[in-house]
């Protein structure tokens, strides 16, 4: 794995090394967006998720920065007034959001499953009477809790296997207002119709060429024959962002721990009104 300095990023056309998400570059551009800011690309221009973003599989292997980029994610969605939803089987890699208003953590396998049942279950009613429920962000941690996916079930009703529940979720989640990041160490071929057909936006970090022609193109696997990305280094945060209209590396926005809890305890215009005032005052130096 190699490190990128960023007098490297910048002569490489990399984006910078860092993007903090409580000072600089970073705050500036969340401060400029009601949706949250996954990263800055290569120009410096702000990657936002929005609701027509779809929903994102992240894809990266352990230490790449899957559960920082749900993080700062799901910080940035409460201080916008969402809810969001944390399934993690984990248990010990989100508790920046333990106390939190508008949170809900699914952590045993039997919880998962009930909790996707109900998401499905609230998704499809929604979506069949075209009336969607209160914006929610559903963030799928990796450690652990791809296995319950793919290997758990409460009961043989429908929907009764994680993996059905969640692709029902997938399925009629957005028409309801729920919004899912997925993140994964890798595309198992059980998870190639959510890879292909369900996430609109892929984000991958150090692709194998099974991952790479499975996800790298959204709504179709990528072209046999076609070369992997040759030449990008690999660092921690350091992301393809692949949407069908466009292809760009990003460094994803950080929050810590600490940052994270207190970041999400704003109200929605709180960073947008200091944002504001500070630019106010520079405009009249």
């Amino acid at each position: 794995m190699s490190r990128v300095s960023p007098h490297v990023s910048a002569r490489m056309g990399l984006p910078r090394r860092s993007v903090q998400l409580t000072r600089g570059a970073g705050r500036r551009a969340a401060a400029r967006n009601v949706h949250p800011l996954i990263g800055l690309d290569t120009g410096d221009r702000p990657v936002h998720l929005t609701p027509a973003d779809g929903h994102v599989l992240a894809v990266a292997p352990a230490g790449m920065g899957t559960t920082t980029l749900l993080r700062t994610l799901g910080a940035q969605a409460l201080a916008a007034g969402l809810h969001v939803d944390i399934l993690d089987a984990h248990m010990s890699e989100h508790e920046w959001a333990r106390g939190l208003d508008r949170v809900t953590h699914a952590e045993e396998p039997d919880q998962i499953v009930r909790h996707l049942t109900g998401l499905a279950k609230q998704a499809r009613g929604r979506a069949a009477a075209g009336v969607p429920g209160p914006a929610r962000l559903v963030l799928v941690e990796n450690h652990g809790t791809t296995d319950v996916l793919l290997n758990h079930q409460l009961d043989p009703r429908p929907d009764g296997v994680a993996l059905d529940a969640l692709t029902a979720v997938l399925a009629h989640g957005l028409q309801a207002g729920i919004q899912v990041v997925l993140t994964c160490a890798a595309v198992p071929p059980s998870f190639g119709h959510i890879a292909r057909d369900l996430c609109r936006t892929r984000l991958l970090i150090d692709p194998d060429t099974h991952t790479w022609h499975n996800a790298g193109v959204p709504g179709e696997p990528y072209p046999p024959g076609e070369p992997y990305p040759p030449g990008e280094p690999v660092s921690p945060g350091l992301w393809h962002h692949l949407t069908p209209d466009d292809t760009r590396l990003l460094q994803a926005a950080d929050l810590g721990e600490e940052d994270a809890a207190a970041y999400a305890r704003r109200t929605p215009d709180d960073h947008r009104r200091r944002f504001a005032a500070r630019t106010t005052k520079e405009t009249h130096r």
